[in-house]
C-alpha cells in the first residue's frame, strides 16, 4: 500500500510540472525555445524610408502548439532585430491562418511611401473566434495602415 501511495505522489508531481511548464509557455509565446521556428521577412517602402517586418513564429510541439503572425512598421534606419522586441512598433498580431485558396495570411504591400495595405484571413471553418490586434498608424504616426479581412 505504501508503494502505491509513493507512485501516486510521483505521477502527480510529474503531471503538475508538465502542466506548469506548458501553461507558462502559453502565456509567453515569444519566449525563446530552441525548438521554435522563427521567420522574419522585411518589406521596404517604395522610397526605402520605412519598412514593414512580418514575423512568423511557431513552436510548442505536440502538447502545446502555437503559431503567431506579427507585423512591425518602423524607420528603415532601425535594426529589425531590435524592433521586433518592442511592442510599440507592432501594428498587427494574430494566430496563423490561411486564405481560402490556401495562401499564407497576412499579405503585405506598400501602396505608396506612407500607405501600407495588410490583407489577412479570418477562417470560416473555426469553431471559436480568435483575437486579432490591429493598429492603424505606426509608432511615429507617419505610416497609415489599411486592413482588409477575407475568408
Amino acid at each position: 500500500m505504501r508503494v502505491l501511495g509513493w507512485l501516486k505522489f510521483i505521477l502527480m508531481a510529474i503531471g503538475f510540472i508538465a502542466v506548469f511548464k506548458y501553461s507558462f509557455m502559453a502565456l509567453i509565446p515569444f519566449g525563446s525555445d530552441s525548438d521554435d521556428d522563427l521567420s522574419i521577412k522585411v518589406y521596404p517602402s517604395p522610397n526605402g524610408g520605412y519598412s514593414a517586418a512580418h514575423v512568423w513564429k511557431a513552436g510548442g510541439g505536440a502538447i502545446a502548439p502555437y503559431c503567431s503572425d506579427r507585423i512591425f512598421v518602423f524607420n528603415s534606419l532601425l535594426d529589425v532585430g531590435e524592433v521586433v522586441k518592442k511592442p510599440d512598433y507592432q501594428v498587427y498580431s494574430a494566430e496563423c491562418d490561411t486564405f481560402s485558396d490556401h495562401e499564407a495570411s497576412p499579405k503585405i504591400r506598400w501602396e505608396s511611401d506612407h500607405d501600407l495595405q495588410v490583407d489577412f484571413a479570418i477562417a470560416a471553418t473555426r469553431m471559436y473566434s480568435r483575437q486579432v490586434d490591429l493598429r492603424g498608424f505606426d509608432a511615429a504616426g507617419a505610416i497609415r495602415i489599411k486592413f482588409s479581412a477575407y475568408r
